[in-house]
């Protein structure tokens, strides 16, 4: 994962806070990519190396961020640092410290995908929590549409205004990211990435708590 050439994305990766602080310090460029174009802050918040040495995530996260590390520069498959987050289910901490340095939800990867739906279809709520926080924090509503079925094989759809559907929702949304594309798309995320195309529509007209009616 890390560039054999990068010593301060290898110290990143090994959570070596001393090491990455006295390398930024002596002039290494804080955004600087590996091959896949990852940078300092996405290899903090994806590596799962720890030993004796190792600082905790979010004290490397916290020190980048400090010191001019970008959360908005995607990665050679589109993906920022907060989508890293996402997908490596980091905790709230990490989101919340990402968000704090103004890490946008909303941009998309090359699959099309963000950070929100990355947060829905993990089915952690906590995540989702912060990343609707931040959404509302920046003016912008979010409408997540689920549907699931009824005994009488009726579907029921639901929206959520800028709170988390319910715990269950994994189980609704059999959904794999890297198995979709543009063109071949469950009927469940189809309904999520229209949610969150209304992230971009100002004064959404909606409820201002979860309703449900049948459609067939």
């Amino acid at each position: 994962l890390i560039h054999k050439g990068s010593s301060s994305l290898t110290a990143v990766y090994l959570s070596r806070l001393r090491l990455t602080r006295l390398l930024l310090e002596g002039g290494a460029y804080i955004n600087e990519s590996n091959e896949h174009g990852e940078t300092p802050l996405m290899v903090a918040c994806k590596t799962r190396h720890t030993d004796s040495q190792s600082v905790p995530k979010h004290k490397m996260v916290r020190y980048l961020l400090e010191n001019g590390a970008d959360p908005n520069i995607q990665d050679k498959t589109g993906k920022t640092a907060l989508m890293h987050a996402c997908l490596e289910q980091t905790g709230a901490e990490i989101l919340s410290l990402l968000s704090e340095q103004r890490a946008d939800p909303t941009l998309e990867d090359h699959s099309g995908l963000s950070a929100l739906v990355y947060a829905v279809n993990s089915g952690n709520r906590d995540i989702l929590s912060v990343l609707l926080d931040a959404c509302k924090a920046k003016g912008k509503e979010v409408i997540i549409i689920t549907t699931n079925k009824i005994p009488s094989g009726h579907q029921m759809t639901k929206q959520y205004l800028n709170v988390p559907p319910p715990p269950d929702l994994e189980e609704r949304l059999h959904f794999t990211p890297a198995s979709c594309t543009r063109h071949h798309m469950s009927s469940s995320y189809g309904l999520l990435h229209r949610a969150h195309r209304q992230l971009l529509l100002p004064n959404l007209a909606a409820p201002s708590l979860a309703s449900g009616s049948p459609s067939v």
